[in-house]
């Protein structure tokens, strides 16, 4: 009579559970790193728009308003915004050169794991 065999040893299960295990174990090692680079992303999206923001306010100014001396260059001085927690920005406004178009620039600085991150957002206003 013969046996028939049905089914996996124990050999056969103790080496798929191994594989499967090292397998897991380095998609979880890159777990981290991922999350990190999606809060980093989420950060220069939020900077993006608070940049946008000023610098739309700006710019609807009348174009004789916008100068270095109206209250809206900030030079020097961070500001935290009041829409996002955890960032501030600066603005400068100047006019280089003998052009009419004036130079905007926005920096937005904000802190992630236990570092400063600044990003300069620049436009000409003609």
């Amino acid at each position: 009579m013969a046996l028939k065999k049905n089914g996996f040893t124990l050999i056969e299960i103790i080496i798929a559970l191994t594989i499967l295990g090292i397998g897991l174990i380095s998609v979880l090692a890159y777990l981290p790193v991922a999350l990190d680079a999606s809060k980093k992303a989420a950060d220069m999206t939020t900077a993006a728009l608070i940049a946008q923001k000023h610098i739309e306010e700006i710019k609807s100014a009348s174009y004789n308003d916008i100068t270095s001396a109206d209250g809206y260059d900030t030079s020097g001085v961070f500001n935290a915004d009041s829409d996002f927690a955890g960032f501030s920005y600066m603005i400068a406004v100047s006019n280089p050169g003998a052009s009419d178009a004036k130079d905007l620039s926005v920096t937005v600085r904000w802190g992630f794991k236990g570092k400063d991150h600044v990003e300069t957002f620049r436009t000409m206003i003609v």
